[in-house]
């Protein structure tokens, strides 16, 4: 799987995006602290990947998030979440860390699709890519 990287001013990585060919869903890895920049630039540039691959599903990682990005929930609700829809996202697994704040913005995040799009939080990657699965194999027929 080829990745882009994304930095921060500081030119530190903050998102590692990929194409899984096999499974047909873009993979956004994000790492450091989310600023509401970096949370703007990184989800608007995996959905470009999503449609760019004409792909449909996102595996969205913040194991390796440090912090929550509730400062950004504004703007994804009434920017990123009509632009998602907009690039054909249908479904989007959330993966994170139970004990950490990230987990609790993703549920936030949750209660503002309202229907948008299917959303799955998960402590487990492989549960994750489980979940896309059977989805994306809905999808074909």
């Amino acid at each position: 799987m080829k990745l882009k990287e994304l930095k921060s001013a500081t030119g530190k990585t903050f998102l590692r995006i990929g194409f899984d060919t096999q499974n047909q869903w873009v993979h956004a890895d994000w790492h450091g602290y989310p600023t509401p920049d970096n949370v703007a630039t990184g989800a608007i540039a995996y959905l470009n990947s999503m449609k760019e691959h004409d792909c449909h599903s996102v595996l969205n990682d913040n194991r390796n998030l440090v912090g929550p990005w509730d400062q950004s929930l504004d703007w994804l609700e009434k920017e990123w979440i009509p632009y998602a829809v907009r690039s054909g996202l249908k479904h989007f697994a959330h993966v994170g860390d139970n004990h950490s704040f990230s987990t609790n913005s993703a549920s936030n995040f949750k209660t503002r699709i309202k229907g948008a799009f299917e959303m799955e939080i998960f402590d487990d990657v492989e549960k994750a890519k489980a979940w896309l699965k059977a989805n994306n194999v809905l999808q074909v027929f």
